[in-house]
């Protein structure tokens, strides 16, 4: 597996996974506008930081999502990814299970790419093959 490059992938004895209720600071809303990657996505960094501010914020998803400037259904989704298996409370985000399946959706999309490119190769392959079989009617027999 590659190394997260997230700030935030350490053990699951930090305070992302710890289940502290951060009631020493107030909750306040992760900005979405500048925190895209290259490519237009998400950072890992910021969809922590969501997890985190929807899990702490008190309000509804749909509220909290607004507040970020994200849709519910991607935060619901990204709550789904950031839960662990066993449920220990409210808060609790489990850092390595949400970096382990960003890198397995990412090694699936650059699966599907070399599939598309070697099928697209093996078709053009079939029909090369398929013109110099077949016999042309001009030439001396």
């Amino acid at each position: 597996m590659v190394k997260p490059s997230s700030p935030f992938s350490s053990s699951k004895g930090s305070a992302l996974s710890s289940g502290s209720s951060g009631a020493d600071s107030p909750a306040t809303a992760p900005d979405a506008t500048s925190v895209r990657d290259p490519q237009g996505h998400f950072t890992q960094a910021f969809k922590l930081a969501a997890v985190r501010y929807a899990a702490r914020c008190g309000k509804s998803q749909r509220a909290a999502a607004g507040d970020m400037g994200v849709s519910d259904k991607t935060l619901s989704g990204w709550i789904g990814d950031a839960r662990p298996d066993a449920p220990l409370g409210a808060g609790v985000v489990d850092v390595q299970r949400f970096d382990e399946l960003a890198q397995l959706r990412a090694r699936v999309r650059q699966q599907e790419e070399q599939l598309r490119r070697v099928t697209a190769e093996r078709d053009f392959l079939k029909k090369c093959a398929s013109y110099f079989v077949t016999p042309s009617n001009g030439g001396s027999k």
